[in-house]
């Protein structure tokens, strides 16, 4: 059974909680790590693009899949390369 694990997270200085599987925040702690950004700004950013009828919780989760997606298939197209996280960005927008 997955673990689900409760955070507390601040976002634009307003403190909150999400809950994600223990796989899904070392994931994101992965994203956090590869791109040099602390958890809670790379949370803001998705906060701040997120679709408005999206929950924050939700668009994490499409933020690291679109991440992964982009990260895994960066060298199978062009050779325009744009960071996954941007990429991902614009995705759950």
């Amino acid at each position: 059974m997955t673990q689900l694990s409760n955070k507390v997270i601040f976002i634009n200085k307003h403190k909150t909680s999400m809950r994600l599987a223990n796989a899904e925040w070392e994931a994101i702690d992965s994203i956090c790590k590869r791109e040099n950004i602390k958890r809670n700004n790379l949370l803001e950013m998705i906060n701040a693009r997120k679709d408005s009828k999206m929950g924050l919780t939700c668009s994490v989760r499409l933020f690291s899949l679109i991440y992964y997606y982009h990260l895994s298939t960066e060298n199978t197209k062009d050779n325009n390369f744009t960071s996954p996280i941007f990429n991902a960005i614009k995705g759950i927008i």
